[in-house]
């Protein structure tokens, strides 16, 4: 067990690390509204790719893909639909589009604890990684940034890595509309406020009715139930070198009006083609809840 290449003994809530996909977008459309880039409301059309000149071979420029064509999104529809060109273009900028630069993606997403630990108590809990500049520098041999790295950064892939506490704290800052928490595991404990985010009501605001057009009408459509309004995000990181598996996350909190409950889920290394989402495995957990414990949906 001790040797297992599965790391029966890691506790992964604190230890796992993992590339968390597009449910660093909600973080960083906080950091996009803050820095006033654009208007939440005004429209990108996404083809399904960006295409960006290539400095060193220009008769081959580099291609960023969205997972598909979703037409015209503004920043609600972005988050709900999980659209990578839009925040392509918010984050790394794109002809006549500003974007708000790899260094306010640290910046915003480090106010949310991403890069440092919870302070939970357990022992070894991991730091994880927001990439930047300075990361690259260190672990590429000098390279510089580029505005691809940047993209790429804009929806949770590169070197991002992040543990399940951090995640689902970080949902909590979002839902309870800035306070940053030190979770606890001990019955009766009350969880901490280790940080204050102090950004725009109306940014919350925003970025929480993405989440919930999610559920509505986008990806997170398998939480539309009935009889407790859930917001969320989720998201599909590729992994290893050919990218043939990925890391499967949902997070988000109920109930939406009055927010008491965030939640996180990952489902690491499954095959790219499996669809049995992480989306469907909360779907089923709300389901035993709602028959068992429906208390804790009020």
């Amino acid at each position: 067990w001790i040797n297992s290449s599965n790391h029966p003994f890691l506790n992964r809530t604190v230890q796992g690390l993992y590339t968390p996909g597009s449910i660093m977008k909600i973080f960083i459309a906080m950091g996009v509204l803050e820095e006033n880039i654009i208007d939440p409301s005004k429209q990108i059309l996404s083809t399904g790719s960006i295409v960006i000149p290539n400095p060193f071979f220009p008769d081959k420029p580099s291609t960023f893909l969205d997972w598909k064509a979703h037409g015209l999104v503004d920043l609600r529809r972005a988050i709900a639909v999980s659209s990578n060109v839009y925040f392509y273009e918010v984050t790394g900028g794109y002809k006549d589009q500003k974007g708000i630069g790899i260094d306010n993606i640290y910046k915003y997403t480090s106010l949310f604890g991403f890069g440092t630990t919870t302070g939970i108590g357990f022992p070894g809990e991991k730091l994880g990684t927001i990439p930047n500049p300075e990361w690259k520098k260190e672990n590429f041999k000098g390279e510089d940034w580029r505005v691809g790295d940047t993209y790429n950064t804009s929806i949770g892939q590169y070197g991002y890595q992040v543990t399940p506490i951090q995640v689902v704290s970080a949902v909590s800052a979002l839902a309870n509309g800035g306070k940053l928490l030190t979770p606890t595991f001990i019955l009766g404990e009350q969880a901490k406020i280790r940080g204050q985010i102090n950004l725009k009501a109306t940014d919350f605001q925003i970025v929480k009715e993405g989440m919930r057009q999610g559920v509505t009408e986008g990806t997170s459509a398998p939480l539309n139930f009935p009889f407790v309004k859930i917001a969320s995000k989720t998201g599909t990181a590729q992994i290893n070198i050919l990218k043939d598996e990925v890391n499967s996350w949902v997070v988000g909190f109920w109930p939406y009006d009055n927010p008491k409950y965030a939640y996180a889920v990952v489902m690491e290394r499954g095959s790219k083609g499996n669809q049995f989402s992480a989306t469907l495995v909360m779907r089923e957990f709300i389901d035993w809840v709602h028959i068992y414990v429906p208390e804790y949906l009020e």
